[in-house]
């Protein structure tokens, strides 16, 4: 059961200051106008370079990496990339799984050979932000770190402020919508790739019965009890009745654990509002200009493409929001290709997720070049 509680624990998981060698850009002034700026283009192949950052958030600094065209003397387009759940870092590495080969760090090389800047930093609880004590982590927090990045984004002289995108994967997806809501007409378009869609109970529900199924082999009717019984005690938590963790499961200490790890008394602020939280359905409240991307991974083994992604697209579309959709049939959670069958990967869940930052995995063609036209078209 082991692989079950990894797959779980992959999805749950200003002014700025340059310490590189690389001049960060000076800020432009609020009522400055930006020259013309360049586009993103598909065919382009820039060089590119790497620098470190601090912005402020409240009296902290936090910290990132901007990657972008070597060439900053024309604003160009941006795009800030948001981690998923748990302590994944600003390069998508978490210290709960092996290896550091990270998408974002690759997605933002991608990104800015073809002409964008990216910012990607470390979230609360996170690469070197080590965040508050867990009984003051809230949901807020990690849409406002987000949106502090987003200002320091915003204010790069080459950066144009008009053109800025915020990405998010997984997790990421809620946060990005949270801070498009929070920051009307300051984002130029939200992109969710593999995005949570339903609430966070019902989405880590879906993937403990998958495990029950491909890797217990359990039969659906303990499946469906078993999912009832941990669903009752995390219903219990949420309305503030006490709950029992032990009973969450007759015989399989890790659903125990993993209940624990959900209704712990000390984290209870940020875990009632994450569980419950709607994307879809918060989404729809976005403005309907907008310009929406959903990327979804045919290979995903924790978003489901019609539960989650499909969904997610469903509601923005009968709301008449802009939105494009695109699956990439050989894409996986973190946007890695994938050669191996579904099947195959569904079978092997636990080596699958602990493989997602391993040396030489690279992110899927198909994926990369879906998301650089889409920004092409909206820049």
């Amino acid at each position: 059961m082991r692989a079950l509680v990894c797959a779980v624990l992959a999805l749950t998981a200003c002014d700025t200051k340059n310490k590189a060698i690389d001049a960060a850009p000076a800020a432009v002034a609020p009522d400055a106008t930006p020259a013309k700026s360049t586009k993103i283009d598909p065919m382009a192949n820039l060089e590119i370079v790497s620098e470190e950052i601090e912005f402020s958030f409240g009296a902290l600094t936090l910290h990132g990496t901007i990657t972008r065209p070597a060439d900053a003397a024309v604003p160009r387009p941006a795009v800030l990339l948001l981690a998923g759940s748990g302590p994944t870092d600003r390069d998508w590495n978490s210290k709960l799984l092996p290896g550091k080969n990270g998408s974002a760090r690759q997605l933002a090389e991608a990104l800015a050979k073809h002409g964008a800047v990216t910012l990607r930093f470390d979230k609360a609880g996170a690469g070197v932000n080590p965040g508050p004590p867990p009984e003051q982590i809230s949901l807020d927090l990690f849409r406002d770190e987000a949106i502090a990045a987003l200002t320091a984004l915003r204010a790069r002289a080459d950066v144009d402020p008009k053109r800025v995108f915020v990405a998010g994967n997984s997790e990421g997806g809620i946060h990005a919508t949270r801070v498009a809501l929070a920051e009307p007409g300051q984002v130029a378009g939200l992109i969710y790739l593999a995005s949570a869609s339903r609430s966070m109970l019902d989405t880590m529900l879906t993937q403990v019965g998958g495990n029950l199924r491909d890797n217990a082999h359990f039969p659906e009717d303990d499946i469906t009890r078993r999912l009832a019984q941990m669903r009752a005690v995390v219903d219990d938590f949420l309305a503030g009745k006490p709950a029992d963790a032990t009973k969450a499961s007759d015989d399989i200490p890790e659903l125990q654990q993993m209940t624990a790890a959900l209704i712990a008394p000390s984290s209870a602020a940020f875990m009632r509002p994450y569980l419950t939280f709607d994307n879809a359905h918060a989404a729809e409240a976005l403005d309907a200009r907008l310009p929406i991307l959903i990327c979804q991974g045919g290979k995903d083994i924790q978003i489901d493409p019609d539960l989650d992604a499909g969904r997610l697209r469903d509601g923005l579309e009968k709301t008449g929001h802009d939105v494009s959709f695109h699956l990439s049939p050989d894409a996986n959670h973190v946007f890695k290709h994938e050669p191996k069958t579904f099947a195959a990967l569904r079978a092997d869940i636990g080596n699958v997720v602990l493989a997602y930052n391993a040396d030489g995995v690279v992110l899927d063609v198909d994926f990369v070049a879906t998301l650089v036209e889409w920004l092409a078209r909206q820049t």
